[in-house]
């Protein structure tokens, strides 16, 4: 059975002391989508989706894109040459025996979304996989995962010492089934990525998150709030919607990314943005909309300094 170190020192693995500036916590697995204009399926999950996003539009940046990794537990199921390829530190991958994640979204009418996941092997977090050296990454980010999974992650950090920002991503279905635990994980959080929905049911009577929030509004664009004041807004471009499932994924890759590289917050989001708007048009979170969206925000970036 191979085993994590099988894929140490291949393309997309770097065994050299260079500093990691994001880590992405999330899964990797394989996501179908389903929806009144047809059904993708293709690799997908919180992980991989951000793990692209950050990746492609830092792809060639004097090893930006290696500068960030992707703590995940995939199966023996997943092809690896997508990941492979994105450049990404991938000594947090563990490769285990068993499935990779699942993951179902349905919207065949009005109705909201039905959401079904099986996780696999990716049930139960494995804190061993989480390498060392990114203990001294200077963000850690949560992806949409089981609020459970988000606070042990918390923990997790957090006693063994990890003093640098955690930014976590709410899920609707998540919201809605799993209150408590949801409202937990903010309030432990530096920097918050939710859509309305995910607020609405969160805080009530004039509550306000206590973390700064970034505020996705769909097809409206999103804004990043901070006690209760909105301090950067940003409209989104029209676009033909095909699918969504994802869209926020892409946002917080890139815009984490990008504050990694030294870009201010408003034009960090604004890119973002962009980004997420281009995912919308086709299923999947690593099509041709979205990787030539990604490619051209790269090219426009070229007076960006680490952070």
């Amino acid at each position: 059975m191979p085993g994590l170190d099988a894929y140490r020192g291949r393309p997309g693995h770097r065994d050299d002391a260079a500093p990691i500036d994001l880590v992405l916590v999330g899964h990797v697995g394989w996501a179908t989508n389903e929806n009144a204009l047809g059904t993708g399926a293709s690799l997908g999950g919180s992980g991989y989706a951000a793990a692209y996003a950050a990746s492609t539009v830092l792809a060639g940046r004097a090893g930006a894109a290696g500068r960030t990794g992707l703590v995940a537990q995939i199966g023996q199921d997943l092809n690896l040459h997508g990941l492979r390829g994105l450049g990404l530190d991938l000594t947090g991958l563990a490769v285990l025996s068993g499935a990779s994640a699942r993951f179902h979204l349905s919207r065949l009418s009005e109705a909201p979304r039905v959401f079904q996941s099986e996780l696999g092997v990716a049930a139960t977090p494995r804190f061993g996989t989480f390498p060392e050296p990114y203990f001294r990454a200077g963000h850690v980010h949560l992806g949409t995962m089981p609020p459970g999974q988000q606070l042990a992650w918390l923990k997790f950090l957090r006693d063994h010492g990890f003093r640098a920002p955690v930014s976590v991503d709410t899920f609707e279905h998540f919201v809605s089934t799993q209150p408590a635990a949801s409202r937990e994980v903010c309030d432990l959080a530096d920097l918050i990525f939710m859509n309305e929905a995910e607020y609405r049911g969160l805080y009530r009577d004039n509550e306000i998150p206590k973390a700064p929030t970034i505020l996705k509004h769909g097809p409206r664009g999103a804004d990043f709030i901070s006690d209760g004041m909105t301090h950067v807004a940003v409209a989104a471009p029209a676009v033909q919607v095909v699918d969504d499932t994802g869209a926020g994924e892409i946002l917080a890759g890139v815009y984490l990314a990008l504050r990694a590289h030294g870009l201010a917050e408003g034009r960090a989001l604004g890119y973002a943005v962009r980004a997420a708007s281009r995912s919308v048009m086709e299923f999947g979170v690593d099509g041709p909309h979205l990787t030539r969206e990604l490619t051209a925000i790269r090219d426009e970036i070229p007076g960006a300094r680490p952070a």
